[in-house]
């Protein structure tokens, strides 16, 4: 599923997080510091909360930039649950370079993620479709 948004929200509620997929079919995975408040700890995509005003893929653009260094290319909207909406983009071998916000980053294939994780069951599920 493809869909193209350009929304831009008063809601700074709103969530925009990536599924950044490898050359090799894996998915970009952040742990979160023990310092965060919340979730901490916790293994989470990359992105985070949208500011006043700012459209979903240039608060995705901003917050991945801010936790990893990384620019996303060409997102494309796969699902929203709730408040938070997930992005789908080739990850180009760019150089990761964590923010304080995370400790670690992993790549992980379809046999590593958990089908019992609501996030990491849409990361098994956008990888379908790049399977199919």
């Amino acid at each position: 599923m493809n869909i193209r948004v350009n929304i831009v929200s008063n809601d700074i509620t709103a969530v925009a997080k990536v599924i950044l997929i490898d050359e090799k079919n894996r998915v970009l995975l952040l742990k979160r510091s023990g310092y965060v408040k919340k979730y901490s700890e916790e293994w989470d995509f990359p992105g985070g909360h949208l500011k006043e005003n700012e459209s979903l893929e240039a608060g995705l653009t901003r917050e991945v930039w801010e936790e990893t260094g990384l620019t996303v290319r060409d997102p494309s909207l796969v699902t929203i649950m709730g408040n938070i909406h997930f992005f789908k983009a080739k990850y180009d071998s760019q150089p990761i370079k964590l923010s304080s916000e995370h400790v670690a980053y992993s790549f992980l294939s379809k046999k590593d993620l958990k089908t019992n994780d609501k996030f990491q069951k849409i990361a098994l599920m956008v990888l379908g479709e790049e399977d199919g």
